[in-house]
């Protein structure tokens, strides 16, 4: 059993996926239960948005269980661009894990995101001249991986890695007394190298994402895409739903047009309210929609979206199923019927060949 600790959903969803295209079986869970046949348990912690003291303590706890489970390894996925209190809770699992060393590798070559002498670059520009430098939460200031950090580093690795076999090279010198930190391609790196005997990597071309007939609902709470999402969905012509969200309205427009695109928006709804409690809302008239029809598939766009959409559903473990992209992890709910849940973060596009929506949908 090896073990993830994701600060938000959509990271855990995705090393689901990238754990299933290595071949292994995997579960996304909010509440971590070792009682499963899955090879991987990723766990969403849901901490991005805590205090560093919060996310610490909470991490801590989740790990003090994790290593009473005896898994093979544990691994921290933190936000690519390192937002939220990723040290704090690093170093709390390391304590908690008996690891006196932590690696932190957050750069993500095979996306574009890559780290050189110490800054960060997505696309060949320094973090902070990108889209990231608007974050509502936490703004990206600089493009210094150790300014962002933001702690002592004593006895913290922050290797640069401008190439995905630069992070297999940094992942190949991870021994047992360090904690392994950081995006996909690092975890992808790690699964390489530890991959059990007997399991073989599964050919990307082998993944199909699902396209269930019936409605299709994309919710959207990530502001970084927001604006995209909505010109794109405008251009297809998808119908759009913002805050407040008519839930009979949406239902109509799904039965009729079989999608829609609801999201937090930028109207009257959303002055002066704080990011969790839009999400909420947001979730919450997802959630009623969900009750009132069958929704076969379901593209969740944003960690904290797609955690508040599943929480307030009531799931608590899914099950990972096949994707056909990188980033994108598809979930169904374990044990209960459900739609098939198309999870990304926000900061990533979707791919093509899962949106725009067919017309079809």
């Amino acid at each position: 059993m090896i073990v993830v600790l994701a600060d938000d959903l959509s990271g855990a969803a995705e090393l689901a996926g990238a754990a299933l295209r290595h071949g292994l079986s995997a579960e996304v869970q909010t509440v971590f239960s070792p009682d499963t046949a899955a090879d991987v348990i990723c766990v969403d912690t849901d901490t991005r948005l805590l205090s560093p003291e919060q996310a610490a303590h909470l991490a801590e706890a989740v790990t003090r269980n994790v290593v009473a489970a005896q898994p093979a390894w544990i691994f921290k996925k933190c936000d690519s661009v390192l937002r939220g209190p990723v040290l704090a809770e690093a170093r709390a699992m390391a304590r908690a894990a008996g690891q006196p060393r932590i690696m932190v590798l957050s750069a993500n070559p095979s996306r574009g995101r890559v780290i050189r002498h110490g800054n960060y670059f997505v696309d060949g520009q320094p973090l902070h001249q990108t889209v990231f430098a608007r974050d509502p939460a936490h703004p990206r200031t600089t493009a210094r991986v150790a300014e962002m950090l933001g702690c002592d580093l004593a006895e913290v690795e922050t290797p640069d890695a401008e190439t995905v076999a630069a992070v297999a090279r940094h992942a190949a010198a991870v021994d047992a007394n360090t904690l392994p930190v950081g995006a996909a391609d690092f975890f992808s790196a790690l699964l390489a190298i530890r991959i059990p005997p007997g399991v073989e990597d599964i050919p990307h071309s082998a993944f199909r994402t699902p396209h269930s007939p019936g409605p299709t609902l994309v919710v959207c709470g990530s502001a970084a895409s927001w604006a995209q999402r909505q010109a794109s969905a405008t251009a297809h012509g998808i119908p759009i739903f913002t805050m407040p969200v008519d839930a009979d309205a949406v239902i109509r427009t799904l039965q009729a047009r079989g999608q829609a695109l609801v999201g937090i928006g930028n109207g009257p709804a959303t002055l002066e309210v704080r990011p969790e409690i839009l999400v909420s809302r947001l979730a919450a008239a997802a959630a009623a929609i969900l009750s009132r029809m069958a929704v076969p598939r379901l593209l969740l766009e944003g960690g904290a979206t797609a955690a508040a959409v599943i929480r307030t559903a009531g799931w608590t473990r899914l099950s990972a199923d096949a994707s056909s992209a990188p980033g994108i992890g598809v979930l169904r709910p374990a044990g209960a019927a459900g739609p098939a849940l198309l999870v990304k973060p926000g900061s990533y596009a979707w791919p093509p060949e899962i949106w725009p929506l067919p017309r079809s949908a």
